[in-house]
């Protein structure tokens, strides 16, 4: 079956920021802004999320999307995303409706937009990939990482990337949105990491991972910049 779904997997727990993923951003549950980009972006025959609480539950179908009632095993604090996908995507083929292309976005992608998932979606047929990944900028070149031994600091990769800024290698890294893959390279695999994986970017000023309290601030602030408030 030629289909593509989005899967947001969104727990109730969450040690450092409890009850994040419906905690209110600009008067929205947090998750509402990732439910919208999916059903705006028209690329998914089905959104669905996936989820341990009751009350994202009621948000996810007050937005008519569906919802896949997450195992307990899952929902505990070291549950990785990768085993809940996984086992969504048995729990689809038990029904005889494997789907090709899964999309797993984030709850926390405060700024994801529509267009980004459309454009992600174009990217993997055009790149001929098996995996693309919602990927952003650092704010500062991770080859001068500095690392303590016995009390002092030492250049984490060494002193070989002490050169002008423009001349260290250029990096990217995940920047926490969304991995959309072919779901039989993705079974076979068992990571968003694949071996023919390319990187959908997401521009720094609309790339904010939420992990606690305070980021849910800097949302608000870029989603005002965004707006041109």
């Amino acid at each position: 079956m030629s289909e593509t779904l989005c899967l947001i997997p969104a727990r109730g727990g969450s040690k450092r920021f409890p009850h994040k993923n419906r905690a209110l951003l600009l008067g929205q549950p947090l998750i509402s802004y990732a439910i919208g980009a999916a059903v705006g972006a028209g690329v998914f025959d089905e959104v669905w999320v996936s989820t341990d609480d009751a009350a994202i539950a009621d948000i996810a179908r007050g937005a008519r999307v569906q919802v896949h009632d997450r195992p307990a095993a899952l929902a505990a604090d070291d549950a990785r995303i990768i085993d809940v996908v996984l086992d969504f995507l048995s729990w689809r083929e038990a029904q005889g409706r494997l789907p090709q292309k899964l999309c797993t976005l984030l709850p926390t992608a405060a700024l994801v937009r529509p267009e980004d998932l459309r454009g992600a979606s174009a990217l993997l047929a055009a790149r001929n990939a098996d995996f693309v990944m919602a990927v952003t900028t650092y704010l500062d070149n991770p080859f001068l990482a500095l690392e303590e031994h016995d009390g002092f600091l030492r250049l984490f990769f060494g002193t070989k990337y002490l050169k002008r800024s423009q001349l260290l290698p250029e990096v990217m890294v995940d920047s926490g949105y969304f991995y959309l893959a072919s779901v039989s390279a993705l079974r076979k695999e068992q990571t968003f990491y694949g071996q023919r994986l390319v990187g959908y970017p997401i521009p720094r000023e609309r790339s904010v991972d939420i992990d606690e309290p305070a980021h849910l601030k800097i949302a608000e602030a870029l989603h005002r910049v965004a707006a041109g408030a």
